[in-house]
């Protein structure tokens, strides 16, 4: 009897820190292989890396930058970061936040450019 609750209290447990973790903010690094202006979905701008995201998000690899302001505004200097990344070939690191979405796109937070 006490083994089956002690069972039912981890498996509680377990199932509320995944889906804290699932919340979070979290980090994917790669490269930009596209980029994608659009004047009225997506937030206005997006990336494609070649790693996929998932965490709630689509796992093809695109993530809005938030061109258009809507959760922080910052999106233009993120687009800039990421334009000048893809230019280069440079490797880059954004921070996504699986809570806020346009058209079920997650949007990045931040843009890393590496090296």
């Amino acid at each position: 009897m006490k083994n089956a609750i002690r069972r039912s209290r981890l498996t509680i447990l377990l199932i509320v820190m995944s889906m804290s973790v699932q919340a979070a903010p979290f980090f994917v690094s790669g490269t930009i292989k596209r980029t994608l202006s659009e004047a009225s979905n997506f937030g206005g701008c997006m990336i494609e890396l070649s790693t996929a995201v998932s965490n709630g998000c689509p796992a093809n690899g695109w993530v809005s930058l938030d061109c258009n302001g809507g959760f922080h505004g910052a999106g233009e200097r993120h687009y800039a970061s990421a334009l000048m990344a893809f230019s280069l070939n440079k490797p880059v690191t954004v921070q996504v936040d699986n809570t806020q979405k346009y058209n079920g796109y997650c949007v990045a937070r931040r843009i890393d450019v590496l090296y």
